[in-house]
């Protein structure tokens, strides 16, 4: 009776759970699209490095004592290898495409974007002069 009771809730978990579709499907993962995160020198620092593909909503904070940005990136480069042109990378490079971002953050600031993502390898940068090539950069995975 015991196992019977133990596999009618398991079947009604499955059941709920795939009820729940994309989101439940991150949830069950252990991957959230809500990712927060700081910017400072000279680092990127997320809550994490992946999340499943439509919106992602990243609510950034510049806890650095200068401006920087907040660039998502689309690339199969690997994170901090895009090459640089005076000390920034150009964002109209052949294989770099930039999906959105947020320009010019003074310090203290948080800002919130929501993007829609595609499956694939992304890099979370800070494209401002010398910043991405003193390490301010992060990799960053969609799922499927």
């Amino acid at each position: 009776m015991l196992r019977m009771a133990a596999s009618l809730a398991g079947a009604a978990l499955v059941v709920a759970l795939s009820a729940c579709g994309a989101d439940g499907d991150a949830a069950i993962s252990g991957i959230s699209n809500d990712i927060t995160g700081s910017l400072s020198e000279w680092k990127i620092d997320l809550s994490a490095g992946a999340a499943a593909a439509g919106t992602v909503n990243f609510t950034i904070t510049n806890n650095g004592t200068i401006e920087h940005e907040f660039v998502i990136v689309k690339t199969d480069i690997p994170d901090g290898e895009i090459p640089l042109v005076e000390d920034k990378f150009q964002e109209d490079a052949e294989g770099v495409e930039v999906i959105d971002e947020m320009e010019k953050m003074a310090k203290g600031v948080t800002e919130t974007l929501a993007v829609n993502l595609e499956p694939g390898n992304y890099q979370l940068v800070c494209n401002i002069v010398s910043h991405y090539g003193a390490g301010m950069h992060a990799g960053f995975v969609v799922n499927a």
